[in-house]
């Protein structure tokens, strides 16, 4: 019985700790810059933009389907980063 309860205490502490880094990373911003770091994306853990930052230089210096894609670029790289970051938490979390 001992080796039961001493199981299922580790079980309860394995469980708090997942609950804890799952609210600490669903807490994180992720930012993908493109451009120099002219254009700036922020998503959130899902990966929904949340911000988008372009600087007017970029919006003078490229034409509507480059900046498209620099953007598209930023969003890429912030999407991958909160992916990455997912992957790295559901990988720490198994046993």
């Amino acid at each position: 019985m001992d080796e039961l309860m001493a199981r299922l205490d580790q079980i309860a502490s394995a469980a708090r700790r997942a609950e804890e880094k799952a609210a600490e990373w669903s807490a994180r911003q992720f930012v993908g810059r493109a451009d120099e770091g002219r254009i700036v994306a922020t998503t959130d853990a899902l990966g929904t933009l949340i911000g988008l930052e372009i600087s007017p230089m970029s919006r003078k210096r490229l034409d509507a389907r480059r900046l498209a894609d620099e953007i598209l670029a930023a969003v890429t790289k912030a999407e991958d980063a909160a992916a990455a970051a997912k992957d790295e938490l559901m990988g720490g979390l198994r046993p």
